[in-house]
């Protein structure tokens, strides 16, 4: 079994292999609770759980390849994630505002197949050409916005290095600093929004903001734990090989 296999190479403890992967998981739960609340707990807990659980059997038979490919799609999750919505507000004429980490885009009639938006915008990305309006004095909170979707481009690149950190054995120790720095970044982004666009943004002044249960936030959250899970994996391998 690879399980078996894997015990007999690792050089952690049963309960130091059993401790990260648990850790990964209660990660996500929390991420998930947060961002989806109490039916998001199990459903990332169990992501980063079996994200964990099979980057560490993987790495049993092939810890370049396992930590290679883990990094690829985690990078690939987070890219995927940086333009769409992350969070909403519901207005009381009955109309929807949408926020991604890149623009702002307001939902004149939400449910009808050919609802009209009024659309803004702070980075290239979001093809708005008009800018948002910023609410006096909030300049700091505006900073804060601005920065997620270079910070998630970033953590994305992060992973991407480290992905080609594992293709060599003398490298693989940096493949946990590049994933470790990668979820980080990841983890921060969803902070910085949460704490930034509420403040920040004209349209959304006196309205409640609310966080998650959009796709944007599932890939983040899904490229956030691939990368916790290759920086939990242990420091050395086989025969001392870093893994």
């Amino acid at each position: 079994m690879i399980l078996a296999r894997y015990k007999e190479r690792r050089a952690d403890s049963p309960v130091a292999w059993w401790t990260r992967v648990v850790g990964v998981g209660l990660l996500g739960s929390i991420l998930g609770f947060w961002l989806f609340g109490v039916p998001g707990a199990p459903m990332l807990g169990a992501i980063g759980f079996l994200a964990a659980l099979l980057h560490a059997l993987a790495a049993a038979r092939l810890p370049g390849p396992a930590g290679a490919v883990t990094l690829v799609l985690a990078a690939a999750a987070l890219g995927a994630s940086s333009t769409p919505g992350w969070g909403a507000a519901d207005l009381p004429d009955g109309s929807r505002i949408n926020v991604s980490p890149v623009g702002l885009s307001h939902v004149l009639t939400p449910g009808t197949p050919a609802s009209g938006t009024a659309d803004c915008g702070w980075h290239p990305a979001s093809g708005h050409a008009q800018p948002c309006a910023v609410i006096h004095g909030g300049g700091a909170s505006f900073a804060r916005l601005r920065i997620v979707f270079p910070l998630v481009i970033a953590s994305a690149l992060a992973a991407l290095v480290g992905a080609l950190f594992s293709l060599r054995p003398v490298w693989r120790g940096r493949r946990r600093l590049a994933a470790g720095i990668a979820s980080a970044g990841a983890l921060a982004a969803p902070i910085l929004f949460a704490s930034g666009a509420p403040a920040a943004l004209v349209p959304l002044a006196g309205h409640r903001f609310g966080m998650g249960g959009t796709l944007g936030t599932m890939l983040l959250s899904a490229g956030a734990l691939l990368c916790v899970a290759v920086a939990a994996s242990p420091r050395r391998g086989p025969e001392g090989d870093r893994g």
